[in-house]
Parts: structure tokens; C-alpha cells; sequence
């Protein structure tokens, strides 16, 4: 690994994209396993929503400024869809499939960035 690592990640201008995204990422989730358990409200089930969507956005704007900076590559594209296609059918499926292949999805965000500096 090289030594300078850090300091190149650090220095990409979309990675607070990628940050607020795993961040909105995290909340999300975190409401979905509090709705498993309790009862769920319909401002519980827009709140989980509007997180989703703010994922998908910080997502959108990653691949735009990445695009601008440097290119995106096909994990890109791919990481995205996967947040555009396999998460939001997954919440038909079971609860607990849906929480798997949330997290699945948050594991992928970090990689995303690491990928370009590997």
C-alpha cells in the first residue's frame, strides 16, 4: 500500500459525495432495522424513503463530478445501479433480505473510492 494513500483520497473532489452518501446510508439503515421492530408509521416510511432518494442523489452527483475530474469506470456504473435497481426491488422480497442487500450496498460505497487509488 502505498504511503501516501490517504492524502490522495482525501484530495478527490468527489469524495464528500461518497461520504454523505454513506452517511445517509448508515441513517437509513439504522431507521429500517428501527421499523422492523416497532410499528411502522407512514412519516417512518417517508423518512426511509427520502433517505433512499438522498442516497441515490449523492450517487448521481459522484458520478457527475468524477466524470468532470477524472473518468468513472464500470464498477461505477455498476455500484449505482445496484443502489437503482437491486435495492429499492429488494423491499418487496423479505425485510431481512432487503437489510442484507442494503448492507451489501453500504459495504460497496467505500470500495467505490478505494478502487480509483488501488
Amino acid at each position: 500500500m502505498e504511503p501516501n494513500l490517504i492524502t490522495k483520497i482525501a484530495a478527490s473532489p468527489s469524495l464528500i459525495w461518497v461520504v454523505s452518501a454513506i452517511g445517509f446510508h448508515l441513517v437509513n439503515v439504522f431507521l429500517g432495522v428501527f421499523m422492523a421492530f416497532q410499528k411502522k408509521t407512514p412519516s417512518m416510511l417517508r423518512a426511509h424513503k427520502y433517505l433512499y432518494c438522498a442516497v441515490v442523489v449523492s450517487l448521481v452527483f459522484y458520478l457527475v463530478i468524477h466524470q468532470v475530474h477524472s473518468e468513472n469506470t464500470v464498477w461505477d456504473y455498476l455500484i449505482g445501479a445496484y443502489f437503482i435497481t437491486i435495492v429499492p426491488f429488494s423491499k418487496r422480497w423479505d425485510v431481512l433480505l432487503h437489510a442484507f442487500l442494503t448492507v451489501v450496498g453500504l459495504t460497496l460505497l467505500p470500495v467505490m473510492i478505494l478502487l480509483h487509488f488501488v
